[in-house]
């Protein structure tokens, strides 16, 4: 998918800014997300990658309102979802039964996960229409029917039979559809896919993405793509935001971050890849980062990556870098990326 030339604000659907997300715990606070900004605009795809642990699927669960469940606070910033006709939520300060409302109709998710996400005691197509029964008021028949429609829209086969089926009958990408019919049945404005294809194999894996893809494109819907495969990402996405220790360290078009990064983890992620030799058809040793990812309780002064850098300097330890245009809608939280970037 090519990148978009839209500016990064322009026409949004979500817009967060400064966000943080902290978990009370016995050994200190949490910083699970530090002051993160990002926009996702009406048909984009925004996908966001890191390390496990670095606040991807924190930052997910913030914007649908989920981390609080789990014990977390939101702690400062701003969540805002824009409708087509102009009108605008802060998802930050609306109750319970409000974000309740929201959640199946105009931000849906995916989970990495679908059998712990679906509910092994009904059949999936109790589950599909249960937003349409919630949100739109459909009876239980007319609930049933539309189920099998969407299965059939998500490529399952024999959709008839498929809707009376419990999760534990189907296979791990037949469940993923399911999952993805549930979340487009009140054809939401924003969805949200945290590793959808994680436990799939790759001929599965391909299809779904081949699925996301066509129906974010022909509903014109703003996606958030969560992945540590940054294969998919190429193909998935229209701009990437690259996450380190809680903080959003590079953002921008996913071909410009990932051919060109001027962030230093940027740099380190693509290293861990293994590429096709130019000699002999040989695939090069990848090269892993060296160390580990610094604790979100205390995190260390200056750039959080820094331990890890082979380029950083004392430069690096004065201060928390501040986000700098690298380019119009890309942005990068280095201090020597104009040294560093190729």
């Amino acid at each position: 998918m090519p990148p978009s030339d839209a500016p990064a604000r322009q026409s949004a659907v979500l817009d967060v800014k400064d966000l943080k997300v902290f978990f009370p715990t016995d050994d200190g606070l949490v910083r699970a997300v530090d002051g993160v900004t990002f926009s996702v605009n009406a048909g984009q795809t925004l996908a966001i990658v890191g390390e496990s642990g670095s606040g991807k699927s924190v930052t997910a669960l913030s914007v649908m309102r989920l981390v609080e469940r789990a014990g977390a606070r939101i702690a400062g910033g701003s969540i805002v979802l824009t409708r087509p006709d102009g009108s605008s939520s802060e998802l930050t300060s609306l109750s319970e039964p409000e974000m309740a409302r929201l959640r199946g109709r105009e931000i849906a998710m995916v989970f990495q996960d679908p059998m712990s996400s679906l509910n092994p005691v009904f059949p999936v197509g109790d589950q599909i229409g249960e937003p349409l029964r919630i949100h739109r008021g459909h009876s239980r028949l007319e609930a049933r029917l539309a189920a099998v429609e969407l299965l059939a829209l998500v490529g399952m086969s024999d959709p008839l039979r498929q809707v009376d089926a419990f999760a534990h009958q189907l296979s791990g990408g037949m469940r993923q559809r399911v999952m993805l019919a549930a979340a487009l049945a009140c054809d939401p404005m924003l969805l949200i896919a945290d590793e959808p294809t994680t436990a799939l194999d790759v001929t599965v894996q391909a299809q779904i993405i081949d699925l996301l893809r066509e129906l974010q494109q022909a509903r014109h819907m703003a996606m958030i793509f969560i992945s540590h495969d940054l294969h998919l990402v190429r193909d998935v996405a229209d701009r990437v935001a690259v996450m380190y220790a809680s903080q959003v360290v590079e953002e921008g078009p996913v071909d410009a971050v990932l051919g060109r990064p001027a962030h230093p983890y940027t740099q380190a992620l693509l290293s861990c890849i293994p590429r096709r030799g130019e000699l002999r058809g040989r695939t090069q040793r990848m090269q892993p980062i060296p160390g580990s990812m610094p604790s979100a309780i205390s995190a260390p002064a200056g750039c959080r990556f820094h331990a890890r850098c082979a380029h950083a300097r004392p430069v690096c330890l004065a201060a928390m870098p501040v986000l700098q245009t690298v380019a119009p809608a890309w942005s990068t939280r280095c201090v020597r990326w104009q040294e560093l970037t190729p």
